[in-house]
């Protein structure tokens, strides 16, 4: 959740509810999590105004709303009032505290048979209660959907249709999420029936058993599979195999009605009583949060936006945000290093409390935003303080620890962070950035290498012994590694390089580089003394973000691994051109990998620019393991650091214009921005 902004409302229905904080924000407008007088957690969509203004936008609202107000059955999140006359209209939905099936998935990467046939009547039941009240959902994906402790929850149904003929479907916005959309939907050919949400339905469930019914390659390919070929149902368990390719008919009327499809199938409850794997339970959210309060004053971030309607109940893993499954798409040479900025993989809280339901262990997150959010706002507790503010570090709210002592905060690092500064706007398009290093507690960075007419110079990255450090600099004559003293002083070009991030070997004596070879950018190491080079990959998928490990022995890149993914995989630089060894195998894209000083942990780039929430940074086991979220928000994050201790972890977070570093310990408390001033910092390198 993020704070109110200047123009938000405070109140709505003549005071019957008080807005606490955004949830999200899209095409139809923004969402809040609000307060009703007797205290009960709502969530509130208000409508863009100039939506209003739009011919029949109105009447459809009230239609859509009132059709919604009809839905009953238990798995759904009521509409519990609106307004679509108001200025602005606005709509109010029970809320419902667990997180999206989207980040369970991101967790756990696919359900059990049990837990797939639950999900499956769940849904189905939610369908058609939807149905029946005359409404069509038209948007049904693992982000509307909510996973409860007593089963699945549909979300954000009933007033897609009120978008229709309004300036947004016009200029081209499709109404609904491509990779869900029916063949009828794409092609405009038939009138939109409830078939199309039967479909969605049969995307759905052949993503949570760990498929991809029509691939996950580009969307215009997507869409070619969803007119014209067969899905591919192999992940998908053989009892449920026919059920859902009914779902994914090409023709409408060949698709089962949610009793239909109810009707054919076998529902697996667990004895035990809890319908969700023990990875998946972690994700509910705690009864009972305890929040340390800050200063009344302490300043609240901003974010970014997403790029569509964001549910309400998107906010309930711990900083309020998806994962992104696809990679950035921004060009991969000499781009991202530029902004740099769940749900996702959760980092086991401190104070994990055991719980038990019907007889069984249940580990539960002792912190989640769908509770959290709400004791937060009542207090108005905000937990974001800059780097150089003088008030006590303030953790993010987490639970109770266990009896005893609890361990000091690890102090904020003294050790300067080398960045990219841009003295102008213009970035990533036109280049103004320096190298600068910011020290600890100083409100100005200290600029390193000046402009030079022509020159972009970009990714420092301090020299092992810190008494020295590399960047890359382009120019019109290309684009090459340099090296400078820390200082500054006695710039030396290295090589030529194809762009992006280099990295020291331990001994400081080479650079692991990236360089085209036959159209194809691979990695390379060059001698810092004399630039002489040496080949490391030769495969056919191009690699990026070299980093090499404290001991030496490896070299992490991402390759890309599909058209719209990139993974983790190290290289022996002692033996070169054998194939990387491929470390992960996420849900989702892992990008500008960076190794702990322990050389035990990654810390990573998430997802993609301008898709989904964008970049998040999270932590992953150097051997693929224990994928977890660290940050995680709407607005763009990217580019981790670690601290020389290894106990902070420095990102970026913001859009490619505008840039702001940001911290935060691995444990998740106490983050800050560091950024200060108005210029934009990136490409942050703490060693």
């Amino acid at each position: 959740m993020k704070p109110l902004e200047t123009g938000d409302p405070t109140s709505l229905g003549e005071g019957r509810y008080r807005l606490v904080g955004r949830l999200g924000q899209g095409g139809m407008g923004v969402v809040y999590l609000g307060r009703s007088r007797s205290g009960r957690a709502v969530a509130i969509k208000v409508v863009r105004p100039e939506l209003s203004t739009e011919p029949g936008f109105k009447r459809r609202f009230a239609d859509e709303v009132a059709a919604a107000r009809r839905v009953g059955g238990f798995h759904t999140a009521p509409v519990v009032d609106a307004d679509p006359d108001g200025e602005p209209a606005w709509l109010v939905t029970a809320f419902v505290p667990g997180p999206t099936l989207q980040a369970v998935l991101a967790r756990v990467g696919s359900l059990p048979l049990d837990t797939l046939t639950v999900l499956a009547a769940g849904l189905a039941e939610a369908l058609d209660a939807i149905h029946r009240a005359g409404v069509i959902h038209r948007d049904l994906k693992p982000a509307n959907i909510i996973v409860a402790e007593d089963g699945p929850r549909v979300i954000d149904f009933g007033i897609a249709r009120a978008l229709d003929g309004t300036s947004l479907t016009q200029t081209g916005m499709q109404v609904g999420t491509p990779g869900f959309l029916a063949p009828e939907q794409l092609t405009g050919v038939r009138a939109l029936t409830p078939a199309v949400d039967m479909f969605a339905l049969g995307v759905v469930l052949t993503q949570a058993a760990g498929g991809a019914p029509f691939g996950d390659g580009p969307s215009a390919a997507r869409h070619y599979k969803v007119v014209h070929e067969e899905p591919d149902l192999t992940a998908v368990p053989v009892e449920l195999r026919a059920a859902i390719g009914a779902c994914l008919a090409k023709d409408p009327a060949a698709r089962p009605t949610p009793a239909a499809f109810l009707g054919a199938l076998t529902i697996h409850h667990s004895d035990g009583g809890n319908w969700l794997p023990d990875a998946a339970t972690q994700l509910l959210p705690s009864p009972e949060p305890v929040v340390r309060p800050t200063t009344p004053d302490s300043p609240s971030r901003s974010g970014q936006d997403t790029p569509q309607d964001v549910p309400p109940q998107d906010a309930a893993p711990p900083v309020g945000t998806e994962p992104r499954t696809e990679p950035r798409t921004e060009p991969r040479t000499e781009r991202s290093r530029s902004a740099t900025e769940p749900a996702a993989p959760i980092h086991p809280a401190p104070g994990q409390v055991q719980q038990t339901v019907a007889g069984r262990p249940r580990h539960r997150r002792a912190v989640m935003a769908a509770v959290l959010v709400t004791s937060l706002a009542a207090a108005g507790l905000l937990v974001w303080q800059p780097w150089n503010q003088a008030t006590k570090d303030s953790p993010k709210p987490r639970a109770s620890a266990p009896t005893g002592s609890a361990p000091a905060a690890t102090p904020f690092p003294t050790d300067p962070l080398l960045i990219r500064q841009d003295t102008a706007p213009g970035w990533p398009g036109t280049c103004h950035s320096v190298i600068a290093r910011r020290d600890a507690g100083a409100e100005k960075p200290v600029e390193l290498i000046a402009a030079g007419a022509g020159t972009c110079d970009t990714l420092p990255q301090w020299s092992p012994d810190r008494r020295s450090f590399a960047f890359t600099r382009r120019t019109s004559e290309g684009t090459a590694v340099w090296t400078a003293d820390a200082d500054g002083s006695h710039p030396r070009r290295i090589t030529s390089i194809a762009g992006g991030r280099v990295s020291w070997s331990p001994d400081g004596s080479q650079l692991a580089v990236l360089r085209t070879k036959d159209g194809v950018q691979q990695l390379f190491v060059v001698a810092v003394a004399d630039g002489a080079a040496r080949q490391l990959t030769s495969g056919g998928s191009p690699v990026e973000d070299p980093a090499w490990s404290p001991d030496g022995k490896s070299i992490a890149v991402c390759l890309q691994t599909s058209p719209e993914n990139w993974q983790i995989h190290v290289v022996d630089p002692a033996a070169p051109n054998p194939v990387p060894q491929q470390v992960t195998r996420l849900p989702h894209a892992a990008l500008d990998p960076v190794w702990s000083p322990d050389g035990t942990t990654f810390a990573y780039t998430a997802g993609s620019y301008g898709k989904g929430t964008q970049g998040d940074i999270h932590l992953v086991g150097s051997d693929g393991s224990n994928d977890r979220e660290l940050i995680a928000t709407s607005a763009h994050e990217m580019d981790p650091t670690w601290s020389v201790d290894g106990k902070w972890v420095a990102f970026v977070r913001g859009p490619y214009e505008r840039p702001v570093i940001w911290a935060v310990r691995t444990d998740r408390t106490g983050e800050r921005t560091l950024t200060a001033g108005a210029s934009a910092e990136g490409h942050p390198a703490w060693r």
